[in-house]
Order: C-alpha cells, then structure tokens, then sequence
C-alpha cells in the first residue's frame, strides 16, 4: 500500500472513529449518569487511641494509634431486581478486626485497604436471597459474633410482619483443600418495641477449624479432644427498644448453648482441667441508652470455653485470655459533637472464668467517629 493510499485509509478511519464515538459517548454519558444516580455510597472513618494491658508483670502494656475507614458502595438494577454491593476496609485478613495501627514497625507505614465484602442481592416480594460474603444478617451480640464478619456463603430472608426468617449456608474456612461449613438458621419477631429470635447454627468439620486458625491463634495441643467435639449452638436473642421524648432506652439479652461440646475432664479447647460439657453456655445482659447527644451502654457477658468459636466473638473483650472462659463488663460512653461525628469511650474489663488466671485484663478505647 502506498503512503497516499495509508493517508487516505487514515482519514478514513478517522471519521469512522469520530462518527462512531459520538454516539457510544453520548449512550455513556447517559448510562454513567445512571449508573451514578443509582449508586449508593457510604462509609466511616474512625480514629482511636487504644490501651491494652494483660496484667502479667513480665510484659508491658500496649498503647497505640489505630485507624478504621470503610467505605461501601450498592449498585441496583430495578428492572431485573437486584443489586450489587461491595466494600473496602482497612486491616488485615483478621476476620473481627479492620483496624490499622499507625507507623507500625515502619515510620509513617501507610495501611492496607482489602475487600471487607461483596454479594448480590435478589429480592423478590417479602424474600431476598444474598450470594457472597456479606454482613452478618442474624440478630446477635458481641458475645457470639464480633460486628466485623462477613459470613461468605449464601442468605435467604423472609418476612412475614411480624414474624421474620433468615437462613443460610456458609464456607468458614478452607484448609487443606477441606471445606469447613456452617448451616444457620434464625426465626423471630418485632412485636411494638420488643425483638425476639431464636436461631441455630451447626458447623461442620470443627477439626478443621481447630487444627488450623484456632492452633495458629492459640499454640494449644488438641490432640486429646473428643473426636465428637463439635460446635452446634442454639442461641436466644432478646431486645426491647423503649422510647420517649427524652430518652432511648434499650435492654437486651443473649444466651447461647453449644449442644455440640463432647468431652471429659481435660478435653476443652481452653484445656486444664475443664469439662467441655460443664463450659458450653454463654449469655450477655446489658442496656444502651441514646439522651439527646450523649450515649452510653453497660454490659455483662459470661462466655463459657467451649460456648462459641473463639475467633469470631468480639476481639476485644476476652483476647488476652484466648477468649473464651471469661466474664466481665462492657462500658461505653459517647457524645455527638455533631450529626456525623462523635467521640466515644470504651472499656473492656475481664477475667478468667473457670480457671486459675491470676490475670485482670483491661482495654481503653478512645475514639473519634466520622460518618459519611
């Protein structure tokens, strides 16, 4: 092809360019301002200043800087009825925690932000069916689960007012090419302010889960647990929202009980001498209350060895004692500064249940709150 024929053909294509651009430009501007007007977005930063102290005289206490920014984001399609929704955070592949502690082994480390989640949701009438890894849609404490997993797997959820149904099966933990599952299921009610719901929850392969991130976390020697030894919690959940024209008041109540603990003398998971059928129970009372600007909450849970998955309780409340087979107090206390921001306290004081820890342990938390 000679140059006239190149420049020629270039023209060419040229104006086929700039006649094919004009409308796929104009079609995605107006998908894009679609796109943007369905989009959804929210999210939250949070500044706190942390003190932990394990109460052991060899070891000191921990003080330091730590971040929280999440941002979450919902896309729907209202022709064909669902939608996709994804987040960000901050942390690591920590399940129950999305924090990021500043400066930490590296001057001014910059953080790591990570997929908290991301599912499809599909609704149709009262039901809607959620596939991926999502939050948490069963009504719980910080006691059985901490407020940062995102069960991966898939929801289903039905309501019939007053009445309400959730169910779902998930994938806890793949480890040496073996799924860990879990089955859930929660039926309930909202009757004027009060809130009930009774669910189950039965894991499969509690080996698995064991032998891998619970001996990681922990270091304990498993060997000698009842091979039986499983997690299958039934788990009552109880609030009650009371209103009036200066207060928010909100008690509430949970108590759960791993059916599935087997073993004697010996073969909890905490070990010692304890009996995992004697430390299968767990239950948290308490009541949160909002007055005008200020809020504030008191809290006491029991959390027996061998009542819940260690790792996926609240971190906060228990981890210097691996846990579980501690009792103690929830304290918090907050002030609005305005609509979307907030400072907050909160204090986490505990010990040992059943065995013989000459430890207190006690965690501050001070924090500064933006939502956005």
């Amino acid at each position: 092809m000679n140059q006239k024929s190149k420049m020629c053909l270039f023209t060419v294509l040229c104006f086929l360019g700039v006649y094919l651009c004009m409308p796929v430009t104009a079609s995605a501007n107006l998908v894009l301002q679609d796109f943007i007007e369905s989009l959804e977005m929210k999210g939250d930063l949070r500044v706190r200043y942390e003190y932990k102290e394990k109460d052991k005289p060899d070891e000191d206490p921990t003080d330091r800087m730590r971040t929280r920014f999440r941002l979450g984001m919902k896309w729907t399609n209202p022709e064909e009825n669902w939608k996709i929704a994804a987040g960000l955070a901050t942390g690591g592949t920590d399940s129950t925690s999305t924090n990021d502690t500043w400066s930490d082994g590296v001057m001014f480390e910059t953080g790591d932000i990570r997929l908290d989640y991301a599912y499809a949701e599909h609704k149709l009438n009262n039901f809607k069916f959620i596939a991926g890894q999502h939050k948490n849609p069963y009504k719980t404490t910080w006691a059985l689960w901490d407020s940062d997993v995102r069960p991966a797997g898939f929801s289903g959820q039905y309501n019939m007012d007053p009445v309400f149904v959730t169910l779902g099966w998930y994938d806890v933990l793949y480890y040496g090419k073996d799924m860990a599952t879990m089955e859930a299921i929660q039926v309930g009610a909202n009757v004027d302010i009060f809130t009930a719901a009774l669910a189950f929850y039965n894991y499969h392969d509690a080996d698995e889960i064991i032998n891998g991130p619970i001996s990681d976390a922990y270091g304990g020697d498993y060997t000698n647990m009842d091979p039986d030894y499983k997690w299958q919690i039934i788990d009552l959940y109880m609030k009650a929202d009371i209103k009036t024209d200066m207060a928010k008041i909100s008690p509430h109540a949970q108590v759960f009980y791993n059916m599935g603990a087997k073993g004697d003398d010996g073969q909890s998971i905490q070990g010692g001498d304890l009996n995992p059928e004697d430390e299968n129970l767990g239950w948290l009372i308490g009541v949160k209350a909002k007055i005008d600007r200020i809020s504030l909450g008191v809290e006491y849970a029991e959390v027996g060895a061998d009542s819940c998955i260690p790792l996926l309780k609240d971190s906060d409340w228990g981890g210097a004692l691996d846990s579980t087979d501690v009792k103690g107090f929830k304290i918090g206390l907050g002030y609005s500064l305005t609509k979307h921001c907030s400072i907050n306290g909160t204090a986490y004081l505990y010990e040992a249940k059943e065995r013989d820890i000459d430890q207190d342990p006690k965690t501050y938390h001070l924090d500064l709150k933006y939502k956005f």
